[in-house]
């Protein structure tokens, strides 16, 4: 769905460049790209956080979409305080906490953080990683697992970056497996892929979520 709503914009403003359909009126659309994202994650979300961030987006975005038609009489500009809002609710609504900025270490197998105009540096070291998450909502995570260890074939991240994004770096002997969406953003995997046949100790580990006018860079 990401690609098509991507290659759908293309061709409206080609269209409209070529003065064979007027794309610009269709500009005024634009909340609709992070009413779609936040109805995909309402429909995945399995936790608090998640429904909340998929609530926002699709609230937000209703909006957005009603005062550009002007059907409320409320400038778009006047509606940026819906943006502190919107990090409040999504604080309220996260049961693992909030935070502002930092770094640390991590030694457990599972963990979950959120970041709402922060961020910071965390290094997971822990020798039976299966599964973390991360919400970066206007701000940014460096997640280091070059000291964990998977005991089992695979573990799971998931990111969620809306106006943010994270840099990853993983170990030589992980083979990432991306299957996160991306609207107007999302997670590109720089790392090299070790050889199955070749590779010890070879683990996969598969990126979840969604880029949402943000991105995920992986990397070794």
């Amino acid at each position: 769905m990401p690609a098509v709503i991507l290659i759908a914009v293309g061709v409206i403003f080609l269209l409209d460049n070529l003065h064979l359909f007027p794309g610009r009126e269709l500009w005024e659309y634009w909340p609709v790209t992070p009413m779609i994202a936040g109805a995909f994650k309402l429909a995945d979300a399995h936790t608090p956080k998640g429904r909340a961030l998929g609530g926002i987006l699709l609230a937000g975005g209703g909006i957005l979409l009603a005062s550009n038609l002007g059907l409320i009489p409320i400038d778009a500009g006047d509606l940026w305080p819906l943006a502190i809002i919107a990090a409040g609710v999504f604080m309220l609504m996260s049961r693992t906490g909030f935070s502002w900025g930092g770094g640390g270490r991590y030694t457990t197998n599972m963990r979950s953080e959120a970041a709402v105009f922060g961020g910071g540096k965390r290094k997971i070291n822990t020798n039976d990683f299966k599964y973390a998450k991360f919400d970066a909502v206007f701000g940014g995570f460096e997640i280091d697992f070059r000291e964990a260890n998977i005991m089992g074939d695979s573990a799971t991240v998931e990111i969620n970056a809306v106006f943010g994004g994270a840099e990853v770096r993983i170990p030589t002997n992980w083979s990432a497996v991306v299957q996160a969406a991306g609207v107007f953003g999302g997670v590109t995997d720089n790392s090299t892929q070790p050889n199955i046949a070749t590779t010890p100790n070879f683990k996969r580990l598969y990126f979840k979520g969604a880029a949402v006018f943000g991105g995920v860079n992986i990397k070794n």
